[in-house]
């Protein structure tokens, strides 16, 4: 990968980071040029498959990220390193997911591995130091990158002999897996135990929104109460119903399910 690209890539994961920041702690957030983390640091690792393959180090100082924790959590005082290390692992996955949706990115698949914590990690090959700041912190968080990036491309498959006769535009069939197949599975996986979850709805809320949940706060599903749940095995539906009450507990009368082979290959996930 060329130098150039890897500095698009570590200036848009931190350019990235200063978002998530700014909404974290419901203010906003500037990130500028900066210089290399100094003394207590936390170093995370982020992995990188498909179209990059690799790992990128980021480097975040230790006072920036309790000064983002402690607007967070309002702890006064010495901010503990839990707190502290489950902030970092917030803020950088969203950056992380937020990341790979650019096109920079190539539609890699980006994830944090780990988060551990150092002091003097010195920047290796090409690297990125930015500062990332906020009137509503303490100390702002400086930010560190680099890493070690390749392209991969998949291998394009080679054409085998073509038989005799055969056209070249034919296209291919794939042949339907026989209903007696099917069967023969049932038979071997009936006594499986798998787990059933019943949905009544979902959402999404945004970052500073989760970090404020708490007693007496109220999600809005957006449904109403006569919609059917949703019966779900491996995160597959397999059916839908309706709550009903049976001997004081809730339970789920069905109204739909999904065809034979649809429940089979969601045990089968």
């Amino acid at each position: 990968m060329t130098a150039s690209l890897s500095q698009e890539i570590f200036a848009g994961l931190v350019e990235e980071l200063g978002i998530v920041v700014g909404a974290t702690i419901d203010a906003t957030a500037t990130v500028s040029a900066g210089v290399p983390a100094t003394g207590r640091q936390w170093v995370a690792d982020v992995s990188a498959k498909g179209e990059f393959n690799g790992s990128i180090t980021v480097v975040l100082d230790h006072a920036g990220a309790a000064a983002i924790t402690q607007v967070m959590t309002g702890i006064e005082g010495d901010i503990p390193d839990e707190a502290v290390l489950d902030t970092i692992r917030e803020v950088l996955a969203q950056a992380v997911s937020a990341l790979a949706l650019k096109p920079v990115a190539r539609g890699a698949k980006l994830a944090v591995v780990d988060v551990t914590s150092g002091e003097g990690r010195v920047p290796e090959g090409e690297w990125n130091a930015h500062s990332i700041a906020s009137e509503k912190m303490s100390a702002p968080l400086s930010v560190t990158t680099w890493g070690n990036l390749t392209v991969g491309k998949p291998a394009a498959a080679k054409p085998g002999p073509r038989p005799v006769g055969s056209a070249a535009s034919a296209p291919a069939k794939v042949a339907e897996e026989p209903e007696s197949k099917l069967d023969d599975r049932i038979d071997v996986i009936l006594d499986i135990d798998l787990p059933l979850v019943v949905r009544f709805g979902r959402t999404e809320l945004p970052l500073k929104t989760l970090t404020r949940l708490g007693p007496g706060s109220v999600i809005d599903l957006g449904r109403s109460p006569d919609d059917p749940v949703e019966v779900l095995v491996s995160n597959r539906v397999v059916a839908r119903g309706e709550v009903v009450i049976v001997s004081g507990s809730y339970g789920i009368r069905i109204l739909d399910v999904v065809s034979q082979r649809e429940r089979v290959r969601s045990m089968e996930a």
